[in-house]
């Protein structure tokens, strides 16, 4: 990759840059000699954000791999430069080939709108003409549902960067017009070019079913890659985790919890073998002591004592996000501490065990106390716990039980020894496209205040437990850009690009949030992101659904 490649109007390269420094590792093949591409990799959030996004972090490094590629980053926040223009010269988003977002978070689709219109690229794909650069989606947000934003991208890639990242250049690359480029990237594996597909709805507004057109594949498949480990490129003194290398040790997840769109997407699982991660971590070690070990279930890797105690041996400084509680043993909680871990989040997502199988995660009381005792006597300093509320078949009395689960946690936790700080983190239950509960509704916003409005009261009586939420209004937008679909983007574009309120957006435009979020879904429904196939089938996500029901039903 060669970075810059031409300065825009902000006059040169920008002087007050991030300390970076470069994990060794990349592999460079010869160039072709030919007009490289030029490419602006985006992440429409902050540059702290970005730089700690493992995703982002792992196409950059893809596409460093490239000779015939000029990349550049761009951030919402701007940084040393102009909103819409890139981090390393400040060139605008106009002056590329391709502009390719990485989204992790459906509230970034309003960043992606005013990055565009700031970069001077026309906002509506249908706008763009020859001189205008192909703009792509990948990420979390791709897999799931690209369908509020797909009338501002020209393409969506789908599955494993590894897989996409090559081919998708090597359409672009070979020129033509931009009919001729977008029909080469459709017919790539893993590739949704949205404006080849129309969306048929009956009168109630309800999909009946999608049309393609110049023989564009319906569904779209995923493109999967074997064997590559995603980790950090450019450590940078600015990232969220400072200076912290972050690698994949497991990719996917077996436990198949109804909620979580991880377990359902990304399969099967794969784990990386324990000499590949090492081997990570030591070409790492030369440039930074802080790791973070990415995953959705760190001590469920079949090595995970073993890594742990590599990590602990090179000395280095571990940083990991929550771990399930069945995992956590007593040997394990010693190794974690020993490796510089002082914080551990659990998260029984359901205060009740009734609830808790419902929802997919069958996890007792007796399973998570004996890890919370196994956390303390290894004297970990603080503990997270996370809990939702407004799951699918959720009582007042799952609700009036968390503050009471919470206090004998901290209790249990803080025995014996000063501190043993507590911190509950609550957030509202979105039903997720691609999960056995996306045909459910959404709870309402009345609802989710009252429960959070109680638990804020409750647990914050409490001085040695601290309280965090989401707002219910956050939550419900989430929802409706987390479910929707095309008939959204009006209202995303009214609110990035005019300041105009969400909920005014979407009266402006006409597009029914309630509709979206407090229906529950028929079986034989169609779905707006069913244009592209990943995951889990959906004969088998109905199966995992009618099992929650008879539990709801026979539970209560």
């Amino acid at each position: 990759m060669r970075h810059g490649g031409g300065r825009g109007a902000a006059g040169g390269p920008p002087s007050d840059l991030h300390r970076e420094t470069e994990i060794a590792g990349a592999l460079r093949a010869e160039g072709s000699g030919g007009e490289p591409v030029r490419v602006a990799l985006c992440f429409p959030s902050t540059y702290s954000f970005g730089m700690s996004n493992l995703g982002f972090q792992s196409v950059l490094r893809l596409l460093d791999e490239e000779p015939d590629v000029v990349c550049e980053r761009v951030f919402h926040d701007a940084g040393p430069t102009e909103p819409g223009r890139s981090y390393e010269t400040g060139t605008p988003l106009s002056d590329f080939d391709v502009v390719a977002f990485s989204v992790s978070f459906e509230d970034d689709y309003f960043n992606l709108v005013s990055l565009l219109s700031a970069g001077g690229v026309p906002v509506m794909a249908e706008d763009r003409g020859e001189g205008d650069p192909l703009v792509v989606l990948g990420g979390v947000c791709a897999h799931l549902n690209p369908e509020p934003v797909a009338p501002f991208l020209d393409a969506v890639l789908v599955g494993d960067a590894e897989a996409l990242v090559r081919p998708f250049l090597a359409a672009v690359a070979r020129g033509g017009s931009r009919a001729e480029r977008l029909d080469r990237v459709s017919r790539m594996k893993g590739a949704y070019v949205p404006g080849l597909y129309e969306v048929e709805r009956d009168h109630q507004g309800r999909i009946v079913g999608f049309a393609a057109r110049r023989g564009a594949k319906l569904p779209v498949e995923p493109a999967d890659a074997v064997g590559r480990i995603a980790r950090t490129h450019l450590l940078s003194d600015g990232a969220y985790f400072e200076d912290m290398f972050l690698v994949e040790t497991s990719r996917g997840c077996a436990r198949g919890c109804r909620f979580c769109a991880a377990g359902q997407v990304l399969r099967p699982r794969r784990h990386h073998g324990l000499a590949d991660i090492v081997e990570e971590l030591r070409a790492a070690s030369a440039s930074t002591s802080r790791v973070g070990l990415v995953t959705a279930a760190l001590l469920d890797h079949p090595e995970a004592g073993a890594l742990l105690s590599e990590i602990r041996d090179m000395g280095l400084e571990l940083n990991i996000s929550s771990v399930r509680a069945e995992g956590i043993t007593a040997e394990n909680a010693v190794l974690l501490e020993s490796c510089g871990v002082r914080t551990v989040t659990l998260a029984p997502e359901a205060a009740d065990e009734r609830l808790r199988r419902v929802i997919g995660k069958p996890m007792s009381d007796g399973t998570l106390m004996r890890a919370v005792r196994a956390l303390r006597d290894a004297r970990m300093n603080n503990l997270k716990l996370y809990f939702m509320v407004g799951l699918p078949g959720e009582r007042p009395a799952d609700i009036e039980a968390i503050p009471g689960l919470s206090r004998e946690i901290h209790t249990t936790f803080a025995s014996g020894r000063p501190g043993g700080r507590v911190t509950v983190s609550v957030s509202a239950f979105v039903p997720k496209p691609r999960t056995p509960f996306q045909w459910l509704p959404m709870a309402g916003e009345s609802y989710l205040r009252d429960a959070i409005r109680f638990l804020r009261r409750e647990l914050s009586s409490k001085p040695a437990l601290e309280f965090s939420a989401t707002g219910p209004r956050e939550a419900r937008r989430e929802g409706a850009l987390a479910r929707g679909g095309r008939e959204l983007a009006p209202a995303i574009a009214a609110s990035a690009l005019d300041g105009v309120p969400w909920k005014a957006a979407l009266r402006r435009s006409g597009a029914d949030a309630s509709h979206i979020l407090d229906r529950e879904r028929d079986e034989d429904e169609v779905f707006p992101w069913e244009t592209v196939s990943v995951g889990t089938p959906r004969s088998r996500l109905l199966s995992s659904l009618d099992e929650a029901r008879r539990l709801m039903a026979l539970l209560n």
